[in-house]
């Protein structure tokens, strides 16, 4: 299974993921037949920010191999990218079924709950995949912004402090923790976490 391959943005309010599956891709044809051609004419789409017609593609794959749990997962995050998050939801939640401990689809559907202010099963899917993994600084950062959409600032703060602790170059950290911080009116805090979030995306 390679589910968990792809690159994020994050804000603390909205949510926009971009998921692409990392196995080897296959030359696009003009007019897709086979599973790996979907896949790949979807990963083209997805790759040029066109999540419509990656979703198209993913969904044409999905009908030819409904087991390929890597590309409900990919469309998943497609479908996260453009705001359909009861979409989102209904292809997680299959993964999630399928592959209850996996991390990097709990991340992504604890954001999408966050992304809905759905705040109650953020925090929870946080504490899920802390439980499962304390070493990673993921779960945390979904609680961390859970709390924060509840108003519960300081403890938003302690979960992305921690969350810093664990993923020390994850920007998402950084940034979910200045706009905490912003929110408290503590300027200075803010703008530092920023422009740390800022100087890791940038490789520094």
């Amino acid at each position: 299974m390679k589910l968990g391959l792809g690159s994020s943005r994050v804000r603390l309010v909205g949510i926009v993921f971009i998921f692409l599956v990392g196995f080897a891709s296959v030359a696009a044809q003009t007019t897709p037949q086979t599973h790996d051609e979907f896949v790949a004419a979807g990963q083209q789409a997805a790759k040029s920010g066109d999540f419509a017609t990656c979703i198209k593609w993913y969904t044409k794959a999905i009908e030819v191999q409904p087991d390929d749990y890597n590309i409900i997962y990919a469309r998943g995050g497609a479908y996260t990218a453009i705001g359909k998050y009861d979409n989102a939801l209904k292809d997680l939640d299959v993964v999630v079924k399928k592959y209850p401990q996996n991390i990097m689809v709990l991340y992504l559907r604890g954001s999408v709950y966050n992304a809905k202010k759905d705040y109650k099963k953020g925090l929870a899917e946080g504490e899920a995949m802390i439980a499962i993994d304390p070493a990673s600084g993921k779960g945390y950062q979904i609680r961390g912004g859970a709390l924060a959409g509840q108003k519960k600032y300081s403890e938003a703060e302690a979960d992305l402090t921690k969350a810093i602790g664990l993923d020390p170059r994850d920007h998402l950290n950084y940034l979910m923790r200045g706009a905490v911080y912003e929110e408290q009116g503590m300027a200075g805090k803010s703008q530092a976490d920023k422009l740390k979030a800022e100087q890791i995306k940038r490789g520094q």
